[in-house]
């Protein structure tokens, strides 16, 4: 079963999707209640832009831990690509009001509250997020959507730059797929930004 687990991550990590699911549901198939590999599925359905199924695998967790903070982040974010903002905004709430000290839920309501279209609340929870905890990549990332949302180039690509400065691999791994960046992922700077392992 860890075998296959690995070799789900390693697929993950090369960007291989499709034959990472495949192997997240072999141990799924052993170990119906492996929360982690749950998620892991979620994720790269998300990457995929599958979300419907990716709906589906986070139901599937919830049942097993419903108050674990990482399903109600992903299904926050899920719902919000799904622009079911209501839900959005439900989950990642409880989520804060379970662990308010975590920076990285409030820039991800920041993130969904941008989606939705609502850009004040959007920029005062990133910037909260920032203020929180300055070290951690979350809240430049969670700036860089809410500009690029707007098709705001220069500082969308500033703030994706100090959140790789902070975090590279979390950082590109998110923006490499996120349909917040698809406005300026032509963009010669994202793709040097994001693509480019030396930048």
């Amino acid at each position: 079963m860890g075998a296959w687990k690995d070799k789900g991550t390693a697929l993950f990590e090369l960007g291989r999707y499709e034959e990472a699911i495949e192997s997240y549901q072999k141990v799924i198939d052993l170990d119906p209640k492996s929360i982690d590999t749950w998620l892991n599925k979620e994720s790269a359905l998300r990457k995929l832009r599958r979300y419907e199924e990716s709906l589906v695998a986070l139901k599937r967790a919830f049942e097993i831990a419903p108050k674990d903070l990482s399903i109600l982040n992903s299904q926050a974010l899920t719902l919000s690509f799904l622009k079911d903002f209501t839900k959005a905004l439900a989950a990642i709430n409880e989520a804060i009001n379970l662990k308010p000290q975590e920076a990285i839920l409030k820039a991800n309501r920041g993130i969904i509250l941008a989606r939705a279209g609502r850009y004040p609340e959007a920029l005062a929870d990133c910037e909260q997020a920032i203020q929180q905890d300055p070290k951690h990549e979350s809240g430049y990332y969670a700036k860089a959507c809410y500009y690029a949302l707007q098709g705001e180039i220069n500082q969308a690509i500033d703030n994706l730059q100090k959140a790789i400065n902070i975090s590279a691999r979390n950082s590109r791994n998110e923006a490499k797929d996120n349909p917040d960046f698809d406005s300026i992922r032509d963009d010669d700077r994202f793709r040097s930004l994001v693509y480019s392992e030396s930048s």
